[in-house]
Formats: structure tokens, sequence, C-alpha cells
């Protein structure tokens, strides 16, 4: 009687402590959910969060100002570390859009505890670039040429890449260019202007076209050439060349500027030289040509005032 007394006891006490055990285990399951529920993280974790870009208008049906305002597409990117007695965060945000001549990639990037990044690059076009250091709620402005003949709604795949402050930030996004209005913000012109005269002489021809060209060609002489080489200095346009010359014994130079234009896109052509006398014509006719044809008036020869 006493032996079957103990092993009651016994057995009483491993159920007790049984029921104890699985009630700790239960507990311990229900503090784990209730914390996965809250979305607190109890170590550390990275969780990376992405803002896709806007619908925009139709490439197709939509057009941009030369001077703007364009139309612009946004993104973002934000990774998140740490626990929840010390979180961070950091933020890669874009702002992108077309120009007439230029893809602009505005990146900004924000960090939780105000620190600098590091590298921040940007690839588009054919071409990487970057900026070392950029801090926290800074925003940097990567400028790419657009290609010569691009048109409305060609694709401009871009990638951004921010590193340090945690793991790196990828970004990979594309961009449809935006034609620009006809008739509107620009009209081709041709136009000249004599800046300097005596024996140091200097010429401005300037030159703006609506549509865009392929091979223009812009010459025209100088008169009373005399010294070296004219310095021409020739501001924008793309896939430009020189020639300058004089022929058949002339003491008159001539000019040649070819290349190509964008579209409402201004080319400036600077002409410094000397020359034996002073006053009077100090250019002959200035002419723009695109497949042999003119596409403004020729400039006559300029006169000093």
């Amino acid at each position: 009687m006493k032996t079957t007394r103990i092993l009651a006891l016994l057995l009483f006490v491993s159920i007790s402590i049984f029921v104890i055990i699985s009630c700790q285990k239960n507990d311990l399951a229900k503090a784990d959910s209730s914390e996965n529920v809250s979305g607190k993280a109890s170590g550390n974790t990275a969780i990376l969060e992405s803002i896709p870009p806007i619908t925009l208008p139709d490439c197709n049906t939509e057009c941009i100002n030369p001077d703007g305002p364009y139309i612009e597409s946004v993104g973002s990117q934000t990774e998140e570390w740490g626990n929840t007695s010390h979180p961070h965060s950091k933020t890669v945000s874009y702002v992108v859009y077309n120009t007439p001549t230029s893809f602009v990639v505005n990146v900004t990037f924000v960090h939780s505890g105000g620190n600098a990044s590091d590298l921040i690059s940007v690839t588009a076009l054919g071409s990487t670039q970057s900026v070392a250091t950029l801090a926290s709620n800074a925003t940097k402005t990567f400028t790419f040429p657009l290609p010569a003949g691009w048109e409305k709604c060609d694709n401009v795949p871009f990638t951004i890449r921010q590193e340090g402050q945690s793991a790196p930030i990828n970004i990979s996004a594309s961009y449809s260019l935006y034609g620009i209005c006809a008739n509107r913000g620009c009209e081709t012109s041709f136009t000249g202007k004599a800046v300097a005269c005596g024996n140091q002489r200097e010429a401005v021809y300037t030159f703006t076209s609506q549509e865009a060209l392929t091979g223009f060609k812009i010459q025209g002489g100088l008169t009373n050439f005399t010294g070296d080489d004219a310095v021409v200095t020739v501001t924008h346009g793309s896939n430009i060349t020189q020639w300058q010359g004089t022929q058949g014994g002339s003491s008159n130079r001539l000019i040649k500027v070819e290349g190509n234009i964008a579209a409402c896109e201004t080319i400036k052509i600077c002409i410094k030289w000397n020359s034996t006398n002073s006053g009077g014509v100090i250019t002959g006719s200035w002419s723009v040509k695109a497949n042999g044809t003119d596409v403004a008036p020729p400039v006559a020869g300029l006169t000093c005032e």
C-alpha cells in the first residue's frame, strides 16, 4: 500500500512538471508571434522598400517646351536595419527628365542619423558619373548629353548605386524621352554680329534650329586676314568639326563649322583674328545648310559700327 502511494505521488509530480513546461513554451510562442505581428525586429535585419516611378503622360502625344517645365519621373528606395532600440534607415530618391539637349537625373540621399553617403553613381547613355560623398538631405544633379538624332519615346535605361551606411542600394529604371513641342518656344534663326574691329577683330554667329539637324554646315569668310589661324570657339552642338584656310592666294580666310544640332538648341560661333586694316566690311557672306539646302537666310558681310 505504501509503495502504491509513493508511485502515485511521483506520477503527480511528473505530470505537474510537464504541464508547467508546456505552458512556458506556449507563452514563449505567443510572445514571439505577438512581436512578429507588431513588425518589431528582434535583431539586425534589413528591409528594402521601393517606391516605383509614377505613371507619366504618353510620350507619343505629350511634348515639352524647350525652356521647361519638363515632365519628371520620380522614384525611391529605402533600407531599414538595426533593432527596436537602435533603428537605422537610409533613402535614395531620384527625379529624372529630359531637356532638348540633356538627360538629367537628380539624386537625393537621406540618412536617419544625418550621416553622409559614400560613393553615389549614375549610369546612363553609355557613361557613368559619380560623386565621392553626398551629405544627408543633399541632392546631386547628373547631366548626360543626348545623342544626335534622338527622337521622342526613345527609352533610356539608367541605374543608381549608393554605397556606405549599411548594404549598398541599387536602383534600376528607365525613362522615355519627350519630344520638343513644334512651333513653341523657338524658331530657326541665323544671325551675325561684329564685336571688335581694328587690327584685332571678333565676330559672333548664332544659329538656332527649330528641328534637330544632322550634318549641318556653317561657313563664311573673313576679310583681309593676316597672321596665324583664327581662334574659333563653338558652343553647344555635337560632333562638331572645324576647318579653315585660304583659297587661290586670297587674303580672305574661309571658315567651316559642321556637326549636329538638337531641336531648339542654339549654337554660338565666336571668331577672333588679325587683319591688315580697320573699318569697313570685316566678313564675307555666311550661310547655314543641311543636306545642301539653306535652312536659314544667309548673313551678309558684317560692318563695324
